[in-house]
């Protein structure tokens, strides 16, 4: 199901069939897309591509696929918020959000390394962003990348992105416990600027 088309981006809902889990496995055997997302000891198989999905599913994770033209070329999610969900301190997450107030959280990656660096991550985010304010009602769009991640870090900033805060200690990669920068972007400031 096409969830939107924007220029030569269009992003699908991930289908559970062979192609799209193969797809996605080959992105989650790339050292270039596994040093950002899930770290270089964690190791995928087509049989725990396959479980993830189904666990997604459960959770109400959208999972889809990105294509740039005719090719696929990468890989979103996104669900529904809260503080506990994401793991953020409440008062800090109060801070931003407002009651009543739906706020998603997303992930993306550009899987096809020669699709980095060309602005295709930027203009899917921005399709994304697009989809979430308009047909799913968000109010708030949050994103949580590593504060080393500066490449992801720019990105998220050109989109319209700004950073809310610091969670020390978030998110095991490798053994190690890195810091997450909480970063956060409103529906008025997103259609008010020139990004979209």
């Amino acid at each position: 199901m096409l969830l939107i088309q924007q220029g030569e981006v269009s992003i699908r809902k991930m289908e559970p069939c062979p192609h799209d889990f193969v797809l996605f496995l080959k992105w989650m055997t790339d050292p270039n897309t596994m040093k950002y997302w899930k770290g270089m000891t964690e190791h995928f198989t087509y049989e725990r591509v396959e479980q993830e999905y189904r666990e997604h599913m459960e959770e109400n994770v959208e999972q889809c696929i990105i294509s740039y033209g005719q090719r696929e070329v990468g890989y979103c999610q996104f669900c529904l918020l809260d503080a506990p969900l994401f793991e953020v301190p409440q008062d800090q997450y109060d801070r931003f959000v407002a009651p009543g107030e739906l706020a998603y959280g997303i992930d993306i990656l550009i899987g096809e390394v020669e699709c980095r660096n060309r602005g295709i991550g930027t203009k899917a985010l921005i399709a994304l962003m697009q989809a979430l304010f308009v047909q799913y009602h968000a109010d708030i769009l949050m994103i949580d990348p590593k504060v080393q991640n500066a490449r992801a870090i720019r990105c998220y900033h050109k989109c319209g992105f700004r950073d809310l805060f610091v969670v020390p200690h978030r998110e095991l990669q490798d053994g190690i416990y890195h810091d997450s920068l909480i970063m956060g972007v409103k529906k008025v400031a997103f259609f008010a600027s020139s990004a979209c």
